[in-house]
């Protein structure tokens, strides 16, 4: 069943990667700039764009690592004076990203209710957070 829901999941998540994008999309690729180009001290100062990074530490970090794949897809995004930058590459690599960590998401989510022991109510948990219509929404469609 975890199988199948992943495998389904997956496919409507991929099937949206050209789908509307709103300020969300400029925001992550500002943070993926803002991590990536400048000095851990300048992370939660820089004032290039409106969006500037005031996320806790981890998010940043997280950003940081996500930054450090993106020239592999596309430098032009990791420039912070950059503003609205949206080439395909960028939109299919921050729409990978998420993707991604679904996957996480996923692994986690299979391991507690896994371990939880209730198989029935497990898997209902897992459908409900993991197919969440919000985060469908706000992860790959915003």
């Amino acid at each position: 069943m975890f199988k199948d829901v992943l495998i389904f999941s997956t496919f409507v998540k991929l099937l949206l990667f050209p789908a509307y994008r709103s300020t969300d999309f400029e925001v992550h690729r500002n943070w993926l700039a803002i991590t990536h180009s400048l000095p851990i001290s300048k992370w939660y100062y820089e004032s290039t764009s409106e969006w500037t990074l005031d996320y806790p530490p981890f998010f940043a970090w997280f950003e940081w690592l996500l930054s450090q794949f993106a020239p592999f897809a596309d430098e032009e995004m990791l420039k912070v004076d950059n503003l609205h930058y949206a080439s395909e590459k960028t939109i299919y690599f921050q729409r990978m990203t998420v993707v991604i960590g679904d996957l996480f998401l996923f692994y986690a989510l299979k391991r507690i209710l896994t371990l939880s022991g209730n198989e029935k109510i497990g898997n209902i948990i897992f459908i409900m957070i993991f197919l969440n219509p919000g985060l469908l929404m706000v992860d790959h469609i915003l």
